[in-house]
């Protein structure tokens, strides 16, 4: 991890002076941040593999970067990971900050920091979708912690129109952490402290400050990872257990 690094890369992206391989695909600043930061050349991004174009390729192997909905990756990663190493980053919000778009205007009010941090396990919620290529030898993950600014329109339901508001645009501000996964026993790094001995996917959920589709999903990956075991049942809800030390 370097944070100086990642900075350069945030204000370049940011600033729109990047060349010509960044932000020819009407990339987000997010996403332009993340690719010059995994690799500052130009000749290594943007480049044609098996009849797909990748963010990254270069002596390390491929590297994509999906911001959101992993879904819509599936078929593109199955078929890289055949015949590539392929590493997938992912950013995670762990310090947000909630700016105001006017959409009338475009004046920008009410930077505020956001009251929720989100740990490594809110990554469980996009994995879910994927699930069935995680255990892939050729599979590499990257959670990137950051800190950034959420924009969003003021379009929202409620007196302030902000309830359900349109989400304009995230921009990085640093880089706090990077977590790998590069083996199923490392599935244990995204796990979140405090769980008790055994739990259900409602005391994940908590733990991890996510949805209950997303600790259900999570608490799937585990167990296929061998890093959790389903142990039993308290009423009608499943009972797990950590096979191990949660230390990666």
């Amino acid at each position: 991890m370097d944070k100086q690094a990642f900075a350069r890369a945030a204000a370049k992206a940011a600033d729109g002076a990047a060349d010509s391989g960044i932000g020819t695909r009407n990339e987000s600043p997010l996403h332009a941040a993340l690719k010059l930061y995994f690799e500052p050349r130009c000749a290594f991004r943007e480049v044609p593999v098996d009849g797909y174009i990748v963010d990254i390729k270069n002596e390390a192997g491929i590297i994509e970067i999906q911001t959101r909905n992993f879904l819509k990756l599936k078929r593109k990663l199955a078929a890289l990971l055949e015949h590539h190493a392929v590493t997938l980053v992912y950013p995670v919000a762990a310090v947000k900050w909630i700016l105001w778009i006017d959409p009338d205007t475009g004046e920008i009010t009410g930077r505020r920091k956001s009251p929720k941090r989100c740990l490594p396990a809110a990554a469980f919620a996009e994995l879910g979708c994927i699930q069935g290529l995680l255990l892939h030898p050729n599979l590499r993950i990257r959670i990137a912690m950051l800190e950034l600014e959420e924009y969003k329109y003021l379009n929202g339901y409620g007196e302030n129109r902000k309830r359900r508001a349109t989400r304009a645009v995230r921009v990085p501000l640093g880089l706090l952490d990077e977590i790998s996964v590069d083996a199923p026993a490392q599935f244990t790094r995204l796990i979140p402290p405090g769980l008790p001995p055994c739990f259900t996917a409602e005391a994940f959920r908590k733990a991890a400050g996510i949805s209950l589709s997303a600790a259900q999903a999570a608490l799937r990956i585990l167990c296929a990872a061998g890093v959790a075991v389903h142990t039993g049942k308290q009423g009608r809800r499943y009972v797990y257990a950590l096979a191990g030390p949660a230390t990666g």
